[in-house]
């Protein structure tokens, strides 16, 4: 089976419902350019992987059980970014707040799982969000950051998941191949 693997935090129904209200009060689909995340799709990587055999996942999701050792905690979901930057965005996403550093140690842990199971290190900095929209050609998205202005929103993180993407006739899928509660 082909797709990218990688590993997450998931959010709840509740979560993806209270958020899509959120940014429909923001008028979200009035003002977000490019192709839409949807809600179900919500989630906010913690290692990307990439291709992978199945005995490769199995010695990950061994090597992610051993290793993964965090305490639960709540992240906040907040101001509107874009990758590569602002001015010039192919990706449209909502920060994170982390006092607690939560997603910080679930994604180093990850990646020395990830390290130990064969795969090689991702090499970007940790830069934990949530995407809203993928934009091409990428476009000026500064004007956004005002829309966004109060989101606060709460998101727990009680575990991991391990997805792989699969891509359909109707968009992206992606399927929990493993769960690892904190």
């Amino acid at each position: 089976m082909t797709g990218n693997v990688f590993l997450a935090v998931d959010l709840s129904d509740e979560e993806r419902h209270g958020l899509a209200a959120v940014l429909a009060d923001a008028d979200l689909s009035r003002i977000v350019p490019g192709k839409r995340t949807r809600p179900k799709n919500w989630h906010i990587t913690v290692c990307f992987i990439g291709e992978a055999e199945e005995h490769q996942i199995d010695r990950l999701a061994e090597r992610t059980e051993a290793l993964l050792d965090a305490e639960p905690g709540v992240i906040h979901l907040t101001a509107v970014g874009g990758f590569p930057k602002l001015s010039k965005a192919s990706v449209l996403f909502l920060a994170v707040e982390d006092e607690s550093h939560t997603l910080n140690v679930i994604a180093a842990d990850c990646e020395e799982a990830a390290t130990e199971a064969g795969f090689e290190p991702d090499g970007r900095p940790f830069r934990p969000h949530l995407t809203l929209s993928r934009i091409r050609p990428p476009r000026d998205i500064q004007a956004l950051e005002s829309s966004f202005d109060e989101i606060r929103f709460p998101v727990k993180v009680s575990a991991v998941t391990m997805f792989r993407s699969e891509s359909g006739k109707d968009g992206m899928r992606y399927r929990p191949l493993h769960r690892f509660e904190l």
